[in-house]
């Protein structure tokens, strides 16, 4: 069978970085790599990288200068030995078999990529949700099957690593230098590229949902996050791709214009910003695009999203202005999903749900094996 890299890009994740490591080295198929990226972390994650090299020769530690994720998974590519490449967020994790039913699916059906399925978890709760799960299928095709747009994150994929090396006329396929969104434009310009790709029916990658949400600055949230939408545009239209870049952009950019909105009450520069970002996003696309019609039958049509975009394909600074004011203004307050009835309530739901009780047994099991090695300390505990 093929080897398999597994890069895990870490930065100040000490708290969760044994665990993702441990479930690289219980992995049924053994011929793997595990290149832990150190992205200038501050903590004790160097040192628990360290201690994993000595631990085990399949384990490498990288370091390098802060440089975010897009650097750091860049960095990876690079370094990869294995015939595959995979990557695993430093707070997630791998069920046992996912180098052996990944691998083995990419060998049966001679293709670039294999996407897996993936449950998304409750850091405190274990109330758990499997993630745009897909059933077995060969030989598939992003124009055959553009539903696959919903599960344009990386870490839930394997690639061939002469494909992403190569496979973009010749050259490397690259993270781009976005803090936030950039794995969805390089999972795009994969996607429209590879020949042919397979899905692994099981759940192999665990996704560690709570503590992800951003808390960057305007300028982290404006220039990366909301950037990198436009980026998506020059992916994808150029290449007929007209319905994934749209539900992509009605589902993700309105959710997070709302988020942005009621943080720049003050911040004149950055409105400005956001109505130059969302200018470049919105110019040259169709109304029509947006209308239920259009996007039925995934996903439902936003009509708060139509004159906001109907202001910036215009160049209607103004109007834009004003309808992004109105979203702060309308912003309705989050739900306090820390509280004691909440936390107890999904508790009880998690308990007696079989997914989110196999999770719980295999992160449980992970942490008793890091506490078993006399690691490093955590920064945090000293």
């Amino acid at each position: 069978m093929k080897t398999l890299t597994i890069a895990i890009p870490t930065y100040n994740m000490e708290r969760w970085l044994p665990a993702a490591v441990e479930s690289c080295l219980w992995q049924t198929h053994k011929d793997i790599e595990i290149l832990i990226i150190n992205d200038g972390s501050t903590d004790a994650g160097g040192a628990i990288a360290d201690r994993y090299a000595e631990l085990d020769g399949r384990v490498r530690h990288i370091r390098q200068p802060n440089g975010g994720h897009g650097s750091a998974r860049r960095r990876g590519q690079d370094e990869a030995t294995g015939d595959f490449i995979t990557w695993l967020d430093a707070d997630d994790f791998l069920a046992p078999t996912f180098a052996e039913k990944m691998l083995a699916t990419a060998e049966r059906d001679g293709v670039d990529m294999v996407c897996g399925n993936a449950v998304v978890f409750s850091d405190k709760t274990f109330n758990t949700r499997r993630y745009f799960p897909h059933p077995a299928a060969s030989g598939l095709t992003f124009a055959a099957s553009p539903d696959y747009w919903k599960s344009k994150v990386v870490w839930r994929w394997i690639f061939s690593l002469p494909f992403v090396r190569t496979g973009k006329d010749g050259a490397p396929f690259l993270y781009p230098d976005f803090r936030l969104g950039q794995d969805v434009c390089y999972m795009f310009e994969t996607l429209l590229r590879v020949k042919a790709f397979s899905q692994c029916p099981d759940d192999v990658y665990f996704f560690r949902q709570e503590h992800k949400k951003s808390s960057g600055s305007l300028e982290t949230e404006i220039n990366h996050q909301l950037a990198h939408f436009a980026a998506v545009k020059g992916i994808l239209l150029p290449q007929g791709r007209i319905k994934p870049f749209v539900k992509y952009v009605n589902e993700n950019y309105w959710r997070d214009i709302k988020a942005i909105a009621p943080r720049l009450s003050d911040e004149e520069r950055w409105t400005d910003r956001v109505i130059a970002l969302g200018t470049a996003l919105f110019r040259d696309t169709d109304p029509a695009w947006f209308e239920a019609s259009f996007l039925a039958p995934e996903l439902k049509a936003n009509p708060e999203l139509v004159p906001l975009a109907s202001a910036f394909r215009a160049g209607d600074t103004a109007a834009a202005r004003n309808l992004i004011g109105g979203l702060a203004r309308n912003a309705e307050p989050d739900v306090d999903k820390t509280s004691a009835f909440h936390t107890l309530r999904r508790r009880i739901k998690a308990f007696f749900h079989p997914v989110s009780r196999m999770t719980r047994g295999m992160l449980h099991d992970l942490e008793r094996r890091a506490a078993s090695r006399s690691l490093p300390k955590p920064s945090s505990s000293r």
